[in-house]
């Protein structure tokens, strides 16, 4: 027989038989047919686990790690990662593999990790995170986009900040995340950047305000645009300028708002006679 072949048919017959013993990862660990760890590669987001899994019997496995899996990081001051793409490992008796997860941060205010810090294996996150989880290992985003999505979730962050300058398809990752917290679809986006420092403490600046506010104006007018803190009082007066009388219009939004401080806000339109609109944000 061919030796390519005979290689082959040997590879489909352990597959063939492996396939008899699929299971999910926790199942694995809870019938003590596996040992998993798992280490940091120095990141809070993308393949940034390195797993472990070692056979402990004498059948070939397959072992599906979930995506909503939560690894909880030895060190507290560390973050928790959230796994959010399956991966099918194959496994010989007695074989260990180390592979790479991907995975994000759920604890927004806890630190990246540095290289190599420990992890144990843990169980699923709670059920909204896995829904989430599940849904990002189907599609496919911009990472900061998928990070901003899981804090929004896991650390009650504004859904309005999942968002990106490419945005065609945030749509519908807000849309599921707004499902998942019982709130409307927020009406406008906040671009914004993660900073880590060099202790590994994250923070998230917002660098711009995109929407459309819909007015009427009766007559042509100069009109302000503003910006009110949740108090009242007014944190910019942003621009002056000339608009025609018109009905059902849509203003359309591109603020930067690096200054602002966290919390909510209003922007809307005004006259020197009257207010034309206003919409609530929150940064």
């Amino acid at each position: 027989m061919n030796r390519i072949l005979l290689i082959a048919l040997v590879l489909f017959s352990i597959q063939l038989n492996a396939k008899h013993h699929t299971l999910d990862l926790q199942k694995a660990i809870d019938l003590r047919l596996v040992k998993a760890t798992a280490n940091s590669l120095g990141s809070h987001q993308g393949y940034c686990m390195n797993m472990h899994l070692k056979n402990l019997g004498t059948d070939s496995l397959v072992i599906l790690v979930e995506a909503g899996r939560r690894l909880n990081s030895l060190d507290e001051k560390n973050q928790d990662i959230l796994v959010i793409h399956e991966e099918m490992i194959f496994l010989g008796k007695l074989e260990d593999k180390w592979f790479k997860v991907k995975g994000y941060c759920c604890q927004a205010n806890n630190h990246s990790p540095s290289q190599n810090a420990k992890y144990d294996i843990n169980t699923l996150a709670d059920s909204n995170l896995v829904k989430l989880a599940q849904f990002l290992n189907k599609n496919s985003f911009d990472p900061h986009v998928e990070q901003q999505a899981i804090w929004s979730i896991s650390d009650n962050r504004p859904t309005a900040h999942i968002a990106g300058k490419n945005d065609s398809l945030g749509f519908a990752l807000r849309s599921l995340v707004s499902t998942i917290k019982g709130e409307p679809i927020p009406w406008y986006t906040v671009i914004s950047r993660t900073f880590v420092y060099s202790s590994g403490a994250m923070q998230n600046f917002p660098q711009l305000l995109k929407g459309k506010l819909n007015y009427n104006n009766d007559k042509d007018a100069y009109v302000t645009l503003f910006i009110y803190d949740s108090k009242g009082h007014p944190v910019c007066l942003i621009r002056d300028q000339w608009l025609k009388a018109c009905s059902n219009k849509d203003y359309e939004l591109n603020i930067p708002v690096k200054g602002l401080a966290k919390g909510k806000y209003s922007i809307g339109l005004k006259t020197a006679e009257k207010e034309l609109t206003r919409k609530e944000f929150e940064i």
